[in-house]
C-alpha cells in the first residue's frame, strides 16, 4: 500500500475548515454584519479544541472580514455588534451534528509529519506543539504524541528541560560525528546483509540506479531518496543484528540535508555521489562483498565532506513555509 497517496487524502487541518466555513456565512449573510463570534461556541458546533477556531478567526480578521471586539472576541465587520446565538444552519455544518475529524491513524501522517520536521532541521532549533500539530492532521494528541515517540528513539526529535519537544539545530559537527558512526557500521551490516539477499533483489537495485544515471541532472528529489534508501537502507536491511540497524537509522539524521538541498538546487551535484554508488554494486553482482564494503566506506566519507557543504549552503536559502505546529527557539 502505498501510504504517501493516503497521506494526500487526509482530512485538511481544522483551521482552513473552519475559516471557509466561516468566511462562506459572512459572504451568504448567514452570518450578518455586526455578528460577535467568540471562540467557544465555534468550537462546540465544531465538535474541536479552541486553537484552530483561534486560528481561522485571526486569519479572517487578517484579511478584513472581522475586527477585534472590545478585546475579546471577534465583530463582523460592517455593521453595529449584536450577539446572535450560532446554530449548526449559519455554519453550514446541518443536522446539528458537530463536523467532528475522521480518524487518521498514526502510519498515515508520519510520513509527512517526518517530512515537515526533517525540512525544519537545518535552519535552527524548533519547538514542536503537539496540540497545534493534532489540529493541522486532525488526528487526536495522543497520535501525535505516539509519532513524537518514535521519532525521538530515532533521534529525530528531543525533549528538553520543560517536556518540551524540539527538534535542531544539525550542525556541520553534528553531520561529521554521524558519518563517522555511518562509515563503522554500514558497511559492517553490508557485510552482514548483501550475502542474504538476493541477486535478483541487488540487480534491481543496481538497474534502478543505472536509469537513474542516464539522466543524472534532472532527477526528481523522491527518485533521488529512493536510491538513497536502496544503499542505505534496502540494502542493509537483511542483516540479522536489529541492534546494529537500529544505530544506522538514528545515524542516517544527515541525510535530510540531501533532501532539501536536492529540492531547492535538483540533483546535478550528486551525480558523484551516484557514480559512487554504482562501484559498491558492480562489487555486489560480482559477490565481492568486502570489496563492496570498503567502496561503500569510502563513499560515506567522500559524503560526509559534501554534505558540511551543502549544509553551508543552505544556511543561506529562503526559510521553507513551515506549518504553524513548529515555532523557532532562541
Amino acid at each position: 500500500m502505498d501510504t504517501r497517496n493516503l497521506i494526500s487524502q487526509r482530512p485538511e487541518p481544522r483551521y482552513v475548515t473552519i475559516e471557509r466555513a466561516l468566511s462562506r456565512a459572512i459572504a451568504s449573510g448567514a452570518l450578518p454584519a455586526g455578528t460577535v463570534l467568540t471562540e467557544g461556541p465555534i468550537a462546540d458546533l465544531f465538535g474541536t479544541s479552541r486553537t484552530p477556531v483561534r486560528t481561522a478567526l485571526n486569519d479572517l480578521m487578517a484579511k478584513g472580514s472581522l475586527a477585534r471586539f472590545e478585546g475579546r472576541g471577534f465583530v463582523v465587520q460592517g455593521g453595529e455588534p449584536a450577539r446572535v446565538p450560532l446554530t449548526p444552519a449559519m455554519l453550514g455544518i446541518g443536522d446539528g451534528e458537530p463536523a467532528k475529524p475522521h480518524p487518521v491513524a498514526a502510519h498515515l501522517i508520519a510520513r509527512d509529519f517526518e517530512d515537515t520536521l526533517a525540512q525544519a532541521l537545518p535552519f535552527g532549533s524548533w519547538r514542536i506543539n503537539e496540540q497545534a500539530a493534532a489540529e493541522h492532521f486532525a488526528v487526536s494528541r495522543t497520535v501525535v504524541r505516539e509519532l513524537l515517540s518514535r521519532f525521538q528513539d530515532r533521534g529525530l526529535v528531543r525533549k528538553d528541560l520543560r517536556s518540551h519537544w524540539m527538534i535542531g539545530p544539525l550542525t556541520a559537527r553534528d553531520i561529521n560525528h554521524y558519518f563517522a558512526v555511518r562509515r563503522k557500521l554500514e558497511p559492517l551490516a553490508l557485510t552482514d546483509s548483501a550475502p542474504l539477499t538476493s541477486m535478483d533483489a541487488i540487480d534491481a537495485m543496481r538497474q534502478r540506479l543505472q536509469t537513474a544515471l542516464t539522466t543524472p541532472h534532472s532527477l526528481a528529489p523522491d527518485r533521488l531518496a529512493e536510491i538513497e534508501h536502496d544503499l542505505h537502507v534496502r540494502l542493509l536491511s537483511r542483516s540479522p543484528n536489529p541492534h546494529l540497524l537500529r544505530m544506522i537509522g538514528q545515524s542516517q539524521m544527515a541525510l535530510v540535508v540531501n533532501r532539501v538541498f536536492a529540492k531547492a538546487v535538483g540533483s546535478r551535484p550528486f551525480e558523484l555521489a551516484l557514480r559512487e554508488h554504482a562501484i559498491v554494486y558492480e562489487f555486489l553482482i560480482r559477490r565481492a562483498w568486502s570489496a563492496a564494503a570498503a567502496a561503500l566506506d569510502e563513499h560515506l566519507h567522500l559524503s560526509a565532506e559534501r554534505t558540511c557543504k551543502r549544509l553551508m549552503a543552505i544556511s543561506v536559502f529562503p526559510m521553507p513555509d513551515l506549518p504553524r505546529y513548529l515555532k523557532q527557539s532562541a
